[in-house]
């Protein structure tokens, strides 16, 4: 084709913006492979032995080598379409996506707990209202159920204070959906709002890193996450060790578990609840269902009511 590897990135990545998709991350992991390559001294691209070893290299990462194999096997697709006849395909389970993590189950106390600690954070010189992004960003978290990486890419100009809502633009596929908040989140914010306005007048993203053009990193919430956790609870020695992520599964399983609770009909409200935080199908919200620790409790007393109602059919 003529074409360097890099030239052919670039017409694959305009290809997926024009169908709508962000394809951040997924250029990310297209880019690195793209300067290996070059270094590699290839004679075509993706020359089977490049891509074999590229991903021989990312085995002690699983998350990047299950997403590097899943965009160079759609990039060799379409090379080949295209007319590049000789491009590797990664076969099909060649990786496996990992197992998530068994999820953590807060308790109220440890809610309460972790809040006041995240409230303490000081301001730091080299971070320009630290200790305000900090406590905001992981209510928004915990108030909302999203995903981190939703409340790290959330840009300004998708957020309405004001009405009490903001949107999540293509998190996972070309999908937008907005998520309306309460009147004490939306006072937080506003407040919030307010004061990081005075460090970062022109910021593109609602919580900011380093400079008003950047968001907070994967590696800093996560870092922060642990730090707080640790400070409110020095000593602790559970078998799973909570992260950011279960601020996300705390808000589902809490929400199934007070529908329960309030005699409401659960199945009702899967639907809401599949669409608030994004999930694809309601397949993926029953997930919750495995792991709500309270829930059990309450099935048990909405049987017993049940067995009162429904009289009881004779042999």
């Amino acid at each position: 084709m003529g074409k360097s590897i890099v030239q052919l990135a670039d017409e694959f990545v305009i290809y997926k913006h024009s169908l709508g998709y962000i394809y951040d991350t997924q250029e990310y992991y297209l880019r690195r492979y793209c300067k290996f390559e070059a270094s590699y001294g290839c004679s075509s691209v993706l020359e089977k032995t490049a891509v074999i070893r590229y991903i021989d290299s990312l085995a002690g990462s699983p998350g990047t080598l299950y997403g590097t194999v899943s965009v160079l096997r759609e990039f060799g697709r379409y090379l080949y379409r295209h007319g590049c006849k000789d491009v590797y395909i990664i076969p099909d389970n060649t990786v496996f996506q990992q197992t998530p993590a068994p999820p953590y189950f807060f308790t109220q106390s440890e809610i309460d707990e972790f809040f006041c600690a995240v409230d303490k954070v000081d301001p730091h010189p080299q971070f320009r209202g630290r200790e305000y992004i900090v406590p905001a960003f992981f209510r928004i978290l915990y108030c909302c159920g999203i995903r981190c990486k939703e409340a790290r890419m959330l840009r300004c100009e998708n957020i309405s204070l004001r009405e009490g809502w903001f949107d999540i633009v293509q998190s996972k596929g070309p999908k937008t959906r907005r998520i309306y908040i309460n009147d004490e989140l939306g006072d937080f914010l506003k407040d919030y709002n307010k004061k990081i306005e005075q460090f970062y007048p022109e910021r593109e993203f609602f919580f900011p890193g380093y400079d008003s053009h950047k968001h907070l990193s994967e590696g800093f919430v996560a870092e922060n996450f642990r730090r707080f956790w640790n400070l409110a609870f020095p000593d602790f020695t559970g078998d799973i060790y909570p992260r950011a992520y279960d601020l996300r599964h705390h808000f589902a399983w809490a929400n199934i578990n007070r529908w329960a609770a309030d005699g409401m009909d659960v199945n009702v409200m899967l639907p809401y609840l599949m669409r608030y935080t994004g999930h694809q199908t309601i397949k993926q919200t029953l997930y919750y269902f495995h792991f709500v620790p309270d829930f059990y409790t309450t099935f048990q007393c909405m049987e017993l009511s049940l067995e009162d109602v429904i009289p009881e059919v004779p042999e």
